[in-house]
């Protein structure tokens, strides 16, 4: 297991290395100067189009231009959101939320130029495709796949150049391959482990009851295809963000104060080294700039291809149009959704939370720590519940600029929560952890004065932020947030992971995906370790990128010819709308 979860990370690290970030941040920055910065059209435009008021039945497609936008959201839409961001910030400080920022607007211009691809190059419904007789009826579908061998295998071999049109099939296969591939990890694996957690931790709700339910609640909603998908995104995806943006706006609002320096401490950290402090071990501008570009293509999935399989099934016949609308979505979920949550943490001071106590005490059996007094007020509320309800610690082993932390299980706490609030909160409580379950070469680096912090990662850091605000509203707005997130994203991804299947292996194995997705579901509910998954979803995801964007590069003179012709129409008032 250990050899694997290397592996994992190794990968991950390989796959995100600067020829990744260069071909990410150098196609944003072409697409949006030679575009002239899309992103105004985007933000006019593309949001009077989402209005319906461009919409025609009688086009091509099986959703609505707002439908496709919501269906790509809900993917994107998730615990990247939540969980994302909060790691983000708390392995590159504060700075990591500016490079979130910086793919986020260049991703709008990614965006438009892969989905517009993708519906410009789409398989229609009585075009021929492999395993299906020619003319048979089917569903409209697109993505990066379709775009590699339409606009650049089937050119090439036309041609007679079949070298570069091996290549290119290669390419087309590649990618699908890894959709499918990534849609049981990051789609899905990911989402529903931290479903399990959050269910097992919050409400002792065993795995398998968790696992059964999710799996065929994801089932009804999968079993329809694209419109049943793109029907329910439409109606879940305003809905949670409305929530949860409510919630977050209410933690900054009451910490207004403090908005304007927490936003210069973001621009201040992205160029220049974060110092440590509490909890927080410090950080770099490679570290800060590596997991702002991680996070944010995890969170936004711009270059990564994914959303243009969503965008596809539009009713169009305007190919730049659904790359316009399809620009919106690094907007919402990278610019506002994710800043959001950066603020409510560094707000709560959830990544620079003090020291819980020190260690004063160690045996073979039992490490005892003393409370540190002096933890704020606010703070001390929801630190006894973080030790009531968690029974885990971490205990930062070696110098603090070197310092690793090892969870330590409490099995005694004078700190005692009475109606939610501390009701033994003194200097002379204490701790008592479990140092057996430590491990003997942890153990032996636990020294006298040691700082022990809460255990806190991903979702239960956002937690423990939304509840210095508000004690309680953590626990709601993450539970739910959590909850639809992950299943709006694992309803999408199916769809992508289908059409990945499909590609590479024909339509008989469609329902034969879509039983296995609901399987993993249920299984990922039961895994009791997730480092391996967690990194090999990273990997994947940065991959897409690496097999994607060189063909949109390619593509891109066509389609930027296209989008002139479309603008200009539009400019001349060409285009009247329909309602």
């Amino acid at each position: 297991m250990e050899q694997l979860e290397q592996f994992a990370a190794n990968f991950a690290g390989y796959i995100w290395s600067t020829p990744l970030f260069l071909l990410l941040l150098g196609c944003g920055i072409i697409f949006s100067l030679v575009t002239k910065f899309i992103q105004y059209r985007v933000m006019t435009h593309g949001i009077n189009v989402i209005r319906g008021q461009y919409d025609k039945p009688e086009d091509t497609g099986h959703i609505n231009h707002f439908q496709a936008l919501c269906a790509a959201l809900s993917a994107t839409i998730g615990l990247g959101n939540i969980g994302g961001v909060a790691i983000a910030v708390q392995i590159g400080g504060p700075g990591a939320i500016f490079w979130m920022w910086v793919v986020g607007l260049f991703g709008m211009s990614i965006k438009f130029v892969e989905c517009g691809l993708a519906t410009m190059f789409r398989r229609e419904e009585n075009e021929p495709r492999p395993g299906k007789p020619d003319g048979e009826k089917s569903e409209v579908q697109g993505g990066p796949m379709w775009y590699m061998q339409k606009g650049l295998a089937e050119p090439a071999r036309q041609k007679g150049k079949m070298g570069r049109y091996a290549i290119f099939r290669f390419m087309a296969l590649l990618f699908a391959t890894l959709t499918f591939a990534c849609s049981f990890g990051s789609g899905n694996s990911f989402q529903a482990w931290n479903v399990a957690d959050l269910m097992e931790t919050q409400f002792r709700v065993p795995g398998l009851v968790t696992g059964v339910v999710l799996a065929g609640l994801v089932g009804l909603v999968i079993i329809g295809g694209i419109k049943r998908i793109g029907n329910v995104a439409g109606k879940l995806v305003p809905l949670m963000c409305a929530a949860y943006v409510v919630g977050a706006f209410y933690i900054i609002a009451i910490n207004a104060g403090e908005v304007p320096a927490m936003l210069a401490s973001i621009v201040k950290c992205a160029f220049n080294p974060t110092s440590a402090g509490g909890a927080f071990l410090g950080s770099t501008f490679t570290v800060a700039f590596t997991q702002g570009l991680r996070r944010a293509l995890f969170s936004n999935e711009a270059g990564q291809g994914s959303a243009a399989i969503a965008h596809a099934a539009a009713k169009t016949d305007e190919p730049i149009r659904e790359g316009l609308v399809a620009g919106i979505g690094p907007f919402i979920d990278t610019i506002i959704i994710c800043t959001m949550t950066a603020l409510v943490i560094m707000a709560g001071g959830a990544y620079t939370r003090p020291e819980l106590g020190t260690v004063t005490a160690v045996d073979e059996r039992i490490v005892t720590v003393a409370i540190n007094e002096d933890v704020q007020e606010k703070l001390q509320r929801v630190y006894a519940a973080e030790i009531e309800n968690s029974k885990v610690v971490n205990i930062w082993l070696g110098e603090k600029d070197q310092a690793q932390g090892s969870e330590a299980e409490v099995v005694q706490a004078d700190v005692v929560t009475k109606n939610g609030a501390a009701d033994n909160w003194m200097g002379s409580a204490e701790l008592f952890l479990d140092a057996a379950k430590m491990g003997e070469e942890n153990r032996a680096q636990v020294a006298i004065g040691s700082p022990v912090h809460l255990n806190l990662d991903g979702a239960s850091m956002t937690r423990f932020a939304f509840d210095t605000g508000f004690f309680g509203l953590g626990k709601v707005m993450v539970t739910l947030g959590v909850i639809l997130f992950a299943f709006s994203t694992m309803i999408s991804w199916s769809y992508y992971g289908e059409r990945g299947a499909e590609f590479v292996l024909g339509p008989k194995f469609i329902l034969v995906y879509k039983v296995f997705y609901l399987v993993v579901i249920f299984l990922s509910c039961q895994i009791p370790k997730f480092s391996i998954v967690y990194d090999m979803s990273d990997a994947l995801c940065g991959a897409m990128v690496l097999v994607n964007l060189p063909a949109a590069l390619l593509l891109f003179p066509r389609y930027l010819r296209a989008a002139k012709d479309y603008m200009g129409r539009l400019d001349r008032g060409e285009m009247p709308k329909v309602k």
